[in-house]
This record gives structure tokens, C-alpha cells and sequence, in this order.
């Protein structure tokens, strides 16, 4: 069932106001097959709509609460979303069809439509939530990752160096040479 949905009738050009919560219940499920999940917290979608003659133009706020995990020591890191969202809605029967490549233009990528009385933006809501999570979530910028237990660390080195390998033992000497006549 869809929980953001907007009657075409009701608009016209001055437009008209809706607020939405977004339950954790949504949330759980339009996050379901990615890493996310969500906070516990209800998130808000607040949208002004306005028709523009065949077109309705739908702008908001969008503030929700997800976690994800981070990319090098796998704790929980709180994704706070909150951004300004628009859409131009077209009616269907506007969309052009072809049986060939269409070229997008980048005055479209914010185009979509809608068929009978009503839009849905759920489509668009889970969209932006998921393009707010960043690739490789970091619980803090200078997190070391998961530690590596002494016992499978590699015998006789400091982990994160190497022994130095016997045949680069020339080039240590050239350099340590040209080191001192640059001196």
C-alpha cells in the first residue's frame, strides 16, 4: 500500500500543502534488500503540489533517519537525510515511446508521470533516501577497521610493514648515496 499519494483532483494552480510521517514500518520495507534499516525514529515529508497546466509540480522537504554500516569496522552509523526534493509529474499518455534509444536531456532527469487520479511518490521518496547514503559510510573519519587478532598477524613484522626484500637492497644503497651528496 502506498503511503504518499496525491489526488490529482484536489490541485490547481495555487496548489495545495500535504504532510506525511514516514513510519519506521515504511522505512523497514522500502529499505528491504539493501544494508540499511531504519532508526526507530519517524521520519517527515512535507509537499507542496501545484498543477501547471496538464503538469502538477510536487516540491518538498524530506527528512528521515536510517543506519548503515561502516565500510571498515562494520558498526552502526546513523545516516541523517535532509534535502529538497522536486519532480515535474506528466500524464502518461505524454510520455514519448520508441522503439529506439531515448536520448535524456537533463532538464527530464526530474520528470516522471502518472497514470489515473492520483501520483505516487513513494517511488521517489525511497530514491532519494537511498542516493543520500554515501558509498562507503564511515562511523568517523579516522576509524581503524576491525582489529586483527596478534595470533594472525604475519610472524616477525609489525603489521601494516614488510621485510625489506633482499633484492631492493641496490636501490637502498643508491638512494641513501644520492641522499648524501644532495646534502
Amino acid at each position: 500500500m502506498s503511503a504518499f499519494v496525491l489526488q490529482v483532483q484536489d490541485l490547481d494552480e495555487s496548489g495545495k500543502e500535504w504532510n506525511f510521517a514516514i513510519g519506521t514500518d515504511w522505512l523497514s520495507s522500502a529499505l528491504a534488500g539493501t544494508e540499511l534499516k531504519p532508526t526507530g525514529h519517524e521520519g517527515a515529508f512535507h509537499v507542496h503540489a501545484q498543477r501547471t497546466g496538464q503538469d502538477i509540480l510536487v516540491q518538498g522537504q524530506l527528512s528521515a533517519d536510517m543506519l548503515a554500516s561502516c565500510a571498515r569496522c562494520l558498526a552502526d552509523v546513523a545516516i541523517d537525510v535532509d534535502l529538497a526534493v522536486a519532480a515535474l509529474f506528466s500524464p502518461e499518455h505524454t510520455r514519448p515511446y520508441s522503439s529506439e534509444e531515448i536520448e535524456v536531456r537533463l532538464d527530464e532527469t526530474n520528470r516522471d508521470y502518472y497514470g489515473g487520479t492520483e501520483i505516487v511518490l513513494d517511488p521517489m521518496v525511497r530514491e532519494h533516501l537511498l542516493l543520500e547514503v554515501p558509498m562507503k559510510a564511515l562511523c568517523s573519519d579516522d576509524c581503524e577497521g576491525i582489529p586483527i587478532p596478534e595470533r594472525l598477524r604475519p610472524p616477525n613484522e609489525v603489521f601494516g610493514t614488510s621485510a625489506l626484500d633482499a633484492r631492493f637492497a641496490p636501490l637502498l644503497k643508491l638512494k641513501e648515496e644520492l641522499t648524501k651528496k644532495e646534502e
